[in-house]
């Protein structure tokens, strides 16, 4: 194992660091402090071909133009609260809106555009990225001084392994994720409707046309949404299923079954043989298949296109403070929150 770290540019005359880690069957994993954001993630294909396959740019300008949450580290809470109004405790607290009438992923100016402190922790077998910020009581509305560490870790066992800890001094809400976007061709002209997509999860939860999930949790079972055995996400594309057609694919939380020796996701891509097996200690995993972009910085000499990568974020389930099937995203002083999602590479 070895790495290197490399200034990455400046924000208001702050050196932003980048580092890279790499792992003896060259493997890397590329991460800086902007957003505790995931930049780089090299691997090889069938025939031994490395390439990058994860939506990231090069230079810190380009990260800080983008705001498709390329990578971030994504809190206080990922994905959408109705109206941006929680109640904990018999408090009510409002935060800011930013996604039509909905506060999306953490409100404006989050976890994925600050700078977090970092550190390096070497093993024999594996090199751990460690970001922390503390993010203020009453920032976008929550409450309670939230310390927060995001860890990346790659190993040589060939896995790539995010830690989420966290203690608040009020109670609070946190859902945190990683919003990476994969495309495992390592081509980012090529669209990802050949990858084939699995979860282990009977339902998924149901959207308004905001994004916004209604609370039902729809069995998938006769649906498009049944990715229960491999299936191709052009199926979703061309789907005249209601759900998909809201937003030109997938962008919906599925419910793991979190089946003891399954892997709770695998996406394939069979022309190149790269495949990601992710299991994770959340209740969910929102799939999100790139259904559209702004005016995003160009990954190549054409603009970003739907449908050319697909995020795979593993949290608790949306909204999840206002629908109780949904799960515990609370968090009280006292409590030491920690959670883990691995990315097995081959």
């Amino acid at each position: 194992m070895k790495y290197w770290r490399e200034a990455f540019g400046e924000i208001n005359g702050q050196t932003v660091w980048q580092y890279w880690l790499e792992n003896r069957q060259g493997y890397q994993l590329a991460v800086t402090e902007y957003g505790a954001t995931i930049t780089h993630l090299v691997m090889p294909d069938q025939s031994g071909q490395m390439a990058n396959v994860v939506i990231g740019y090069d230079t810190l300008a380009d990260f800080v133009k983008q705001q498709a949450y390329f990578g971030a580290t994504v809190g206080r809470v990922a994905g959408r609260i109705g109206q941006g109004a929680f109640t904990i405790d018999g408090h009510d607290y409002q935060a800011p809106i930013n996604n039509g009438a909905n506060t999306n992923h953490g409100g404006p100016n989050s976890f994925e555009s600050q700078i977090w402190q970092s550190s390096v922790v070497e093993k024999d077998d594996a090199i751990s990225v460690v970001f922390t910020l503390t993010s203020p009581d009453g920032e976008n509305g929550f409450p309670g001084n939230l310390a927060v560490t995001t860890t990346y870790t790659l190993n040589e066992a060939n896995e790539w392994l995010i830690d989420y800890q966290a203690t608040t001094d009020k109670t609070t809400l946190f859902n945190p994720t990683c919003h990476v976007y994969l495309n495992l061709t390592g081509d980012f002209d090529q669209f990802v409707g050949q990858h084939t997509l699995q979860i282990d999860s009977d339902r998924f939860g149901a959207i308004q046309p905001d994004g916004l999930p209604t609370g039902e949790l729809v069995p998938v079972a006769g649906s498009v949404f049944d990715l229960r055995q491999p299936q191709a996400l052009q199926a979703a594309f061309d789907s005249e299923n209601t759900q998909t057609k809201l937003v030109g694919g997938f962008d919906h939380p599925f419910l793991l079954n979190q089946t003891l020796g399954k892997a709770d996701a695998i996406l394939r891509d069979p022309e190149s043989g790269r495949s990601i097996t992710i299991d994770t200690e959340g209740n969910a995993i929102v799939i999100y298949t790139a259904n559209g972009f702004g005016d995003e910085p160009k990954l190549t000499n054409q603009a970003i296109q739907p449908h050319q990568a697909v995020a795979i974020e593993a949290q608790m389930m949306p909204d999840a403070i206002h629908h109780t099937e949904f799960g515990n995203i609370v968090l009280h002083p006292g409590e030491q929150y920690q959670r883990r999602t691995r990315y097995k590479l081959n």
